[in-house]
């Protein structure tokens, strides 16, 4: 089962100074409360029909770890939909004991024509559980673009010549 997504949209200014993206998710070591070992956790939003993602970023303000087991080396994320885990991102490692890369983006534009979800896959290695993870955070961004509102906004607008 999918836990909500900590979403929340970007203010004007903000989506101005970063690149034209508009949503923001949290995902915390908090949030990892898996308990059965080599089980991933999936959080997620719904996406309406009619919506485009038109990009995904993602920043690690924290490395994920376990403080009391240095051979927990591997935790990785991935976002997609309901089509496919990887649609925007594919399986980007978030643990301090893996190869490190603390950011990187996606300009894979998606058109939903039917409801949808927007998934953020964290995976835990084999033989350890995602809630032993006890530090780390990382950061999901999103450009949402939705014209079928920016249409019905702009209706009795006119323009004459």
């Amino acid at each position: 089962m999918a836990t909500a997504l900590r979403l929340r949209p970007l203010l004007t200014n903000e989506i101005a100074d970063n690149g034209g993206y508009t949503h923001e998710a949290i995902i915390s070591a908090d949030d990892l409360t898996e308990a059965t070992a080599n089980t991933a956790m999936t959080f997620q939003c719904d996406i309406a029909a009619g919506d485009t993602i038109l990009k995904v970023a993602w920043r690690v303000k924290t490395f994920l770890s376990d403080a009391s087991d240095a051979a927990y080396n591997s935790n990785t994320m991935s976002v997609g939909d309901d089509a496919a885990v990887t649609t925007h991102i594919a399986a980007v490692q978030l643990n301090s004991n893996g190869t490190e890369v603390r950011q990187g983006f996606s300009n894979v534009a998606v058109e939903y024509t039917a409801a949808d979800h927007f998934i953020v896959t964290v995976n835990s290695m084999a033989g350890k559980s995602l809630s032993n993870i006890d530090g780390g955070q990382v950061v999901i961004f999103f450009q949402l673009s939705r014209i079928a509102t920016l249409e019905a906004a702009l209706v009795g607008i006119s323009v004459t010549k």
